[in-house]
């Protein structure tokens, strides 16, 4: 009877992703982060906190869009070489990306470019982003 029903968590081809280095003001100061903006679907804006996991690693905060388009997740760590990308409210997974995360596919911003008060940049350019 029950064996027809959507189970969580979704995963469907249209589900994308984006990752790119990005500044953004924290506690007033400049910082370096991983931004992984994800589309696909309607992104809802509910009273749960949204959260992204990367290979165990989860988002330090999310912004939804205000349409509900997208939902960027930020990350102050670095993420795993590869990873399943999930998305949820709260505890609960609801979506899973089914192209996996890898840090090949970073943009990355030019640390000699950036201003000498970035915080976190040596996380960030390192070996693995």
């Amino acid at each position: 009877m029950f064996k027809d029903l959507i189970k969580y968590p979704i995963e469907n081809e249209r589900l994308q992703w984006e990752a790119r280095q990005v500044i953004r003001d924290l506690y007033h100061e400049p910082h370096l982060l991983l931004r992984l903006k994800l589309t696909g679907t309607e992104f809802m804006h509910l009273a749960e906190e949204p959260f992204v996991v990367v290979g165990g690693t989860r988002s330090r905060f999310v912004k939804i869009a205000e349409d509900g388009s997208a939902a960027c997740a930020y990350f102050d760590e670095p993420l795993p070489p590869r990873g399943r990308i999930e998305f949820g409210y709260g505890n609960d997974i609801l979506l899973r990306f089914p192209r996996a995360f890898d840090t090949g596919s970073v943009k990355r911003l030019d640390p000699k470019k950036l201003p000498k008060n970035i915080k976190l940049l040596e996380r960030f350019h390192g070996e693995i982003l």
